[in-house]
């Protein structure tokens, strides 16, 4: 039986404007995370001199913001969940901030540390939060649609981290950019608190669902318990957080570390060269996501379907990477990078069908899980690789080509066994039981 109650046209009209003023700020606070978590990068001789630091401790910042983004993923969707995600964004995108302009401020290595822990741990918490607004404001018609949209302007943000920002450390230096940054993040956390609502009925608005004529049930009310007891039991739960770790693993590790040292050692490129090639992976995912979203929203596919046509496409992509590692033209890398990051970030699916296969009242929290499983895919597969492409030879300085072939041969097959698990059809069941 359908739960909608009567409306009328004045609260289409608020939903429909305002729920623009939502997405636009959410999606300003989606843009930061993917600014501070690329970052680092052009920072590095910076860190370097002004700390006294060697590449592997340079690294450690990376990797603080990494592991602190992984393991919350779980208790930012229980808070989006109990909370609701206007609260539990501007909360932690204002711990961000602060953590950002200690960043910028201290003058201890180890207080850099903590504060590069402190702005992963704050933005953690902001995806998964909008997520569930954009399920809220937007109808199920519309939500890969707007899902893609975040993704890219996301991407827009690791632009912005990469020649902006070496303009702007030029003109103010790397501490004054993070004290500036995370003054913005302290703005836009007051937005998000000021301006942001829940859902549209908070407004005096309607339920996009209910606009759309788009059939409703009435949600369980379950303890915290019951929803992990429930998501784990579920198949389709479990062998996606299988697939997301690998997926996004690859993901992460490739474009997040070692594109740019295969790049540099295999075919000789200076690190400016390998930065332009590999900005064409943001390139890509900005002009891909919106329209990946867009077509999903419009065909009358299986949501499965087309998380198994997403993945299989990375998995095309690290055939050609493995076969011609060492053989393409620079034309042949600009095309594979932009390819890369239409298809890579197809790993936006994945959103798409969980909200198709757990109930609406669990959703922050089996986002959460899965977040956890790609975030976690990453730091594994960061290491992993390099761990296997440090067994290479090493020639003139530059390691050998088969070292990152090995690599992506790892990243094929744990995809390859990923996917042939997911696409194993189980037993049929209901999107929740106790």
């Amino acid at each position: 039986m359908s739960v909608f109650k009567e409306i009328t046209p004045a609260m289409v009209r608020r939903t429909m404007r305002y729920r623009y003023v939502v997405f636009g700020i959410a999606a300003a606070a989606y843009f930061l995370v993917f600014f501070h978590r690329m970052s680092t990068a052009v920072m590095a001789p910076d860190l370097s001199a002004d700390f006294g630091i060697d590449p592997a401790q340079v690294g450690l910042f990376g990797s603080m913001y990494f592991y602190a983004y992984a393991f919350f993923q779980l208790p930012c969707g229980l808070l989006a969940d109990r909370w609701g995600p206007r609260k539990t964004t501007s909360v932690f995108l204002l711990a961000a901030g602060i953590g950002s302009l200690l960043f910028g401020i201290t003058d201890s290595f180890n207080m850099a540390l903590v504060a590069r822990f402190m702005v992963g741990l704050g933005l953690a918490f902001i995806y998964v939060s909008s997520m569930l607004l954009i399920a809220e404001w937007f109808s199920s018609k519309e939500y890969t649609t707007y899902v893609g949209v975040m993704v890219s302007i996301g991407n827009f943000g690791s632009l912005a981290a990469s020649a902006p920002l070496v303009a702007m450390i030029g003109a103010i230096g790397w501490r004054n950019s993070m004290v500036s940054i995370g003054l913005i993040s302290i703005l836009v956390a007051a937005l998000l608190y000021a301006l942001v609502r829940n859902k549209p009925e908070e407004i005096g608005g309607a339920d996009p669902n209910q606009i759309s004529k788009t059939v409703s049930q009435p949600l369980p009310q379950m303890s915290i318990t019951q929803v992990l007891k429930v998501l784990m039991k579920k198949r389709e739960f479990w062998t996606l957080a299988l697939l997301m770790f690998g997926w996004a693993g690859t993901l992460l590790a490739l474009h997040g570390l070692w594109f740019g040292p295969y790049l540099m050692n295999v075919y000789h490129l200076s690190k400016q060269q390998a930065g332009n090639l590999i900005m064409f992976i943001a390139i890509g995912a900005i002009i891909g996501s919106p329209l990946i979203g867009f077509i999903t929203d419009k065909i009358a596919v299986p949501k499965k379907k087309l998380v198994m046509a997403g993945a299989l496409s990375m998995i095309i992509m690290l055939v050609f990477l493995i076969f011609f590692v060492d053989t393409m033209s620079l034309g042949f890398l600009t095309v594979m990078m932009f390819l890369f990051g239409i298809f890579g970030y197809t790993t936006m699916l994945e959103w798409t069908y969980l909200k198709e296969i757990v109930d609406f009242s669990m959703y922050g929290t089996a986002s959460g899980i899965i977040n956890f499983s790609g975030f976690l895919g990453g730091a594994v597969f960061q290491q992993v690789l390099g761990i296997i492409i440090a067994k290479a030879p090493v020639t003139n300085n530059y390691i050998a080509a088969s070292g990152f072939k090995s690599a992506f041969q790892f990243c094929f097959v744990y995809l390859i066994i990923a996917l042939a698990i997911f696409s194993i059809k189980g037993k049929q069941s209901d999107k929740f039981r106790v």
